[in-house]
């Protein structure tokens, strides 16, 4: 029999056998090499996803972004103005005809006639009608279209109002500067020859030909310093801009009348929050319309009776004129009247008469007459005193074709001699039974007619 003593070793040696099998069955370390935490396909798939979803993202991003929703076709330079005219034909025949729902006055810029509809601004021949340039953005409404500065300005409705403002060549249709504004829905666009500024009841925005705004008058949008604007909180009902001038009608919160005030558009010191006022004076009644701003003289008509009120360019009434035979009882379809001014080249002897074929039109002042169109009627003005020279029923305010004057009246037009009023021979246009008002422009021979939402060339 063994004693403990020999035994001891035995159980120590069998212990020792039991874990160097232990040892050998521990797994090698991993050999050196790139740390990764993707070990499983799993986790690859993840990224796969990961990546499939930003890709869409980006590609639905781009599909909705201003970028993807624009496309602009630029024309080639070389196109050519057809020749003015010499006299007037007896008849107008229809060249082309497109909608253009954005345009309140037709637009010709350059060589070109410019029609706007729904997102779309096109430059076309004046003779043809064929498309020589466009810019489309399918995701925005056009607000408005007009002519300024030889260029065409497109304002399209973006966010809550017409606020995007682009600048298009009339030639080739490149476009040029862009900016944001605060133009308000159903705004008009009034050129002065310098300043373009931007209808609205509450608020009047300006921009110079960089489209850099110059000024802000009225309720600001986004308002910093309260101490800037001269009255805030009253409703615009009349605007009109006039060479480098800028009249506003405004019916102000605890004032019994209208109050005219006139502006120089530039603004002040550079200051786009403080409005340049010249003056501003109250107005009697109700119904006041502004149809005449001069470098001398601004002209206000007013309701029963049909009367003109006329300032000087210090804010002092100095006549008052009756309008006979003009009824102004009916509201205005618009915040800006229809008005045409033109001027001539006088004769060098200071007689006063005009060089042949030298009428035109003008926003930069020195007319020598105006024309204004009430719903109803023609009123010719006096470019020095703004006094009436004469009268007619017609369907708008017209424009110079050769040496007349063409106001649109039932079954054609009109041919006036611009300062007596002495009416020639009627031309004749056939508008399909058309009935509405009527605003004109000329481009060399090729006569244009805004008839609400449609532009019709003619020669």
């Amino acid at each position: 029999m063994e004693s403990p003593e020999q035994s001891a070793p035995v159980a120590a040696e069998v212990e020792e056998d039991v874990l160097d099998e232990s040892a050998e069955h521990v797994p090698p370390p991993a050999p050196p090499g790139p740390r990764t935490r993707f070990r499983r396909k799993r986790d690859y798939a993840v990224v796969v996803l990961i990546v499939l979803v930003v890709a869409a993202g980006g590609t639905l991003w781009w599909k909705t972004s201003d970028a993807a929703a624009t496309a602009s076709v630029t024309g080639s330079g070389d196109v050519t103005v057809p020749p003015k005219p010499t006299s007037v034909p007896p008849e107008f025949k229809e060249l082309w005809r497109a909608a253009s729902g954005a345009t309140k006055d037709p637009v010709a810029v350059g060589p070109s006639v410019v029609t706007g509809d729904q997102h779309t601004v096109t430059g076309r021949d004046p003779v043809t009608g064929a498309a020589r340039w466009s810019y489309d953005r399918s995701n925005l409404d056009l607000c408005t279209v007009i002519a300024a500065w030889g260029k065409a300005l497109a304002v399209y409705h973006k966010t809550h109002n017409c606020s995007e403002v682009t600048e298009l060549d009339g030639v080739t249709g490149k476009r040029g500067a862009q900016r944001n504004g605060d133009a308000e829905l159903n705004t008009q666009l009034m050129y002065d020859g310098t300043y373009v500024s931007s209808s609205g009841t509450k608020l009047v925005d300006t921009w110079r030909s960089d489209l850099v705004q110059t000024q802000q008058y009225g309720t600001v949008t986004a308002i910093v310093n309260h101490d800037k604007q001269p009255r805030l909180n009253c409703v615009y009902s009349s605007e009109l801009a006039g060479p480098g001038l800028l009249g506003v009608i405004e019916r102000c919160p605890d004032e019994q009348y209208n109050r005219f005030t006139l502006l120089r558009p530039g603004g002040t010191d550079n200051d786009a929050e403080r409005p340049n006022v010249l003056f501003s004076v109250q107005v009697p009644g109700d119904g006041g319309r502004i149809v005449a701003l001069t470098d001398q003289r601004e002209a206000i008509a007013l309701p029963n009776p049909a009367r003109l009120v006329i300032w000087n360019n210090t804010g002092s009434q100095i006549e008052t004129v009756p309008l006979d035979n003009v009824d102004l009882t009916a509201t205005p379809d618009s915040q800006v009247q229809s008005t045409v001014a033109m001027t001539c080249i006088q004769t060098p002897d200071q007689s006063g008469k005009c060089e042949p074929n030298s009428w035109t039109t003008t926003n930069t002042g020195g007319a020598r007459v105006i024309t204004w169109f009430t719903g109803a009627k023609t009123v010719a003005l006096s470019g020095s005193t703004l006094e009436p020279l004469w009268t007619m029923d017609a369907f708008g305010a017209g424009t110079v074709y050769a040496d007349k004057i063409l106001v649109p009246v039932p079954g054609g037009l009109a041919s006036m001699d611009p300062v007596t009023g002495v009416r020639g021979t009627d031309v004749k246009v056939d508008r399909k039974g058309y009935q509405g008002q009527v605003r004109l422009t000329t481009l060399g021979n090729v006569l244009v007619e805004q008839r609400g939402d449609t532009l019709v060339a003619m020669r």
